[in-house]
């Protein structure tokens, strides 16, 4: 698990859910480079991955993130969060750029 603290983690400057997905999915893909993800037959792909890719058919700049996370079978109790189930990707600590604006 890459721990967190939400009083002392997360930048004062994130303000939207926008925001925090980008510094999220950022922050995971920083500290598990390497971590991939068995996601099908033969198939295995970076469990957390990040970009920032121009898009010439709309002349926009877009981030592009994705995060491959096991879940607890328990999820499918059901009535409950989601999220309450994911587990851990990694033991990694976050990177102290992540901590400040």
């Amino acid at each position: 698990m890459t721990a967190i603290n939400l009083a002392t983690d997360i930048p004062p400057g994130i303000t939207t859910y926008e925001q925090l997905a980008i510094w999220v999915i950022s922050a995971l893909n920083n500290a598990n480079a390497a971590v991939t993800a068995v996601e099908g037959q033969g198939y295995s792909e970076q469990a957390a991955q990040a970009g920032i890719f121009f898009v010439p058919a709309s002349g926009k700049t877009r981030f592009l993130g994705r995060v491959s996370l096991e879940m607890d079978p328990n999820y499918l109790a059901g009535g409950q969060k989601p999220w309450k189930f994911g587990l851990d990707l990694s033991t990694t600590a976050i990177n102290a750029a992540f901590k400040t604006n």
